[in-house]
């Protein structure tokens, strides 16, 4: 391996996602396989440039090497990290996008630190001499095969090599910073058939196969033996998992070292991009990389100073069966059923003492007729002497009182009181089951309708939808929608199709009406909260009866997505230019 220098490229890099940006230059990969056109895969470090420094070229910059750095990490299965070079005038910036943070260096001039400068293009052209080039981000536990125009990849884990068959889930790669999941069906040596998930956790938590062998273990202690073999039956079947070793060290988002300790430079990365300066946080800051080692300028994050340094652990998780989301499942009673499957699974977690806080369409999983439970990284004992939980969960899904990370249904008497420390409870868990539900209904309708030429207002109840599923935290529109039963009757009869609305009503209304109702319960003797086994026994019961009615009245039904409804004419293939809507891609499916 190695790596040569383009400028002014005249093709644009070959793209999976139909991306056709082109960088101001780059560094290649370059080797005897290479392949005459450059591919995405294969850039080292992009580059941007400019002749001046004003506001404009500098913004222009800025807004070019993310969109590089965001399109290599989405793309590429096997970058771990990548880094980017920017030079306005004689100003030159490095860049660093990994799954915990994206970084840049303050401005180094290279006129009058030309010796730095130097020891940069050094460092990364000694990082691209190692056969697996793993300092420049590429990772050496996954290899790609290429086939003609197809790529085909085995991933390591243990001693075992998996060769994935097709891409379950890629949205999570199209965060820059996040957990970058992606989930994979695959096969083992044997052919046994598989789910892969590789994935970055923050530093600290366990890891998904660990906490469900805590859950397992749990349910072992306070589960009679036929609800410990129902559990399990709802809960995903994990293989295997395992954190990633690079060279026998646990692969961690890459630090810079502190006594290279600067002013930080926090880049926002809002569709308004702007940098705003703060001191840098406090503590042990390891360094995990060579590369980063040989800077002499401080690498700044995306970290609010009460949150310190973010780090990830790469990882990986060997699934037994291989699933549809529920959010893929185009029977309306088979949705139900399966939304049932995974509310039986949060109760047998409840009973054994820990609640999920990340229920979503995306980790309900469909597997040959039953419903499953996936998605454990944020499950914790309820017990747990955490003093305060942080907002955690779907936004789409969350409860509002995690929302608001404030208790919201205790007597108006006790309002003046000191509000103890919000933790998440079993209540929040059932009412995230409410929110999907919701989400079926108002997110779809059926296909008979779609299909019929008369008056439903699929753009009305779009509207709607958006107005309950904002997506972003802070919406009264989405509390009101919870909170507001009445309200909710006359929306689900003037919005959804009859056919819909026969499922569903009166249903929802009743089910918020219950949920409510449980909060009030719980938080009657507030600051203290009474959440007995009664009250969970009562509520599950509960939401079982409400989803059972709903799955007997779906019958044959349908459903398809408003927005296949409403499509209009789609871009070409190949105008991606800028940054892809939120949440675009597949959801997880796997189990």
């Amino acid at each position: 391996h190695g790596v040569s220098f383009l400028a002014n490229p005249n093709g644009t890099p070959l793209s999976e996602r139909n991306n056709t940006s082109r960088p101001d230059g780059y560094l290649v990969l370059s080797n005897e396989k290479t392949e005459p056109k450059i591919h995405w895969f294969d850039i080292a470090v992009p580059f941007e440039f400019k002749k001046g420094r004003d506001f404009e070229s500098l913004r222009d910059d800025e807004e070019k090497i993310i969109w590089s750095l965001h399109n290599i990490m989405r793309e590429d299965p096997l970058r771990r990290f990548a880094f980017g070079i920017t030079i306005e005038d004689t100003q030159l910036r490095l860049w660093l996008s990994n799954r915990a943070l994206l970084a840049v260096t303050e401005p180094i001039n290279f006129f009058e630190n030309i010796d730095g400068v130097i020891l940069l293009f050094y460092a990364l052209g000694f990082a691209s001499a190692s056969s697996a080039v793993k300092e420049l981000g590429w990772d050496p536990t996954v290899e790609r095969i290429r086939d003609g125009e197809v790529f085909q990849y085995k991933f390591t884990i243990g001693d075992e090599v998996f060769t994935p068959t097709r891409e379950l889930a890629t949205y999570g790669a199209d965060s820059m910073v996040g957990r970058g999941t992606r989930v994979y069906e695959a096969t083992d040596a044997e052919g046994k058939k598989v789910a892969v998930k590789d994935s970055w956790r923050e530093a600290g938590r366990q890891s998904e196969g660990e906490i469900l062998k805590n859950i397992l273990a749990s349910c072992e202690k306070k589960l009679q033996p036929d609800e410990l073999a129902n559990a399990k039956r709802h809960f995903v079947g994990v293989r295997l998992w395992q954190d990633i070793a690079i060279d026998d060290t646990r692969d961690e988002t890459p630090m810079v070292a502190e006594e290279h300790n600067r002013t930080w430079v926090s880049i926002d990365l809002n569709p308004t991009l702007f940098t705003k300066r703060h001191l840098s946080s406090k503590g042990d800051v390891p360094d995990s990389g060579q590369l980063s080692a040989l800077f002499s300028t401080q690498l700044g994050i995306i970290a609010h100073k009460e949150t310190g340094i973010p780090r990830s652990v790469h990882t990986r998780t060997v699934f037994h069966d291989v699933g549809v989301a529920l959010k893929d499942v185009t029977s309306l009673a088979d949705n139900l059923t399966c939304l049932s499957g995974a509310l039986m699974a949060l109760y047998y977690l409840h009973k054994a003492g820990w609640v999920h806080r990340d229920f979503s369409v995306g980790n309900a999983i469909w597997v040959e007729g039953v419903g499953k439970l996936g998605d454990f990284e944020y499950a914790k004992e309820i017990d747990s002497d955490t003093s305060n939980d942080v907002r955690t969960g779907t936004m789409h899904f969350m409860a509002v009182e995690v929302e608001s990370q404030n208790y919201l249904f205790f007597p108006r008497h006790a309002h003046h009181r000191h509000q103890p420390s919000f933790r998440m409870n079993f209540l929040h868990d059932i009412e995230s089951i409410w929110w999907a539900f919701t989400w079926i209904l108002f997110y779809h309708t059926d296909t008979k309708t779609a299909n019929a030429d008369h008056s439903f207002d699929a753009h009305a109840q779009l509207k709607e939808y958006h107005s309950a599923f904002p997506g972003t935290v802070g919406q009264t529109s989405r509390r009101d929608f919870f909170l507001y039963a009445g309200r909710l009757q006359t929306k689900l009869e003037n919005l959804l199709s009859k056919t819909c609305f026969n499922v569903c009503s009166p249903i929802i209304p009743d089910f918020a009406h219950a949920l409510q109702d449980g909060y009030e319960k719980a938080e009657a003797k507030f600051p203290t909260l009474t959440l007995d086994d009664a009250l969970l026994n009562d509520m599950h019961t509960k939401a079982a009866t409400y989803l059972n009615d709903a799955q007997r009245r779906a019958g044959g039904i349908e459903l398809c997505p408003l927005s296949n409804l409403l499509k209009q004419k789609r871009p070409r293939p190949g105008d991606e230019t800028s940054l892809p809507p939120k949440n675009q891609g597949k959801k997880a499916r796997y189990a």
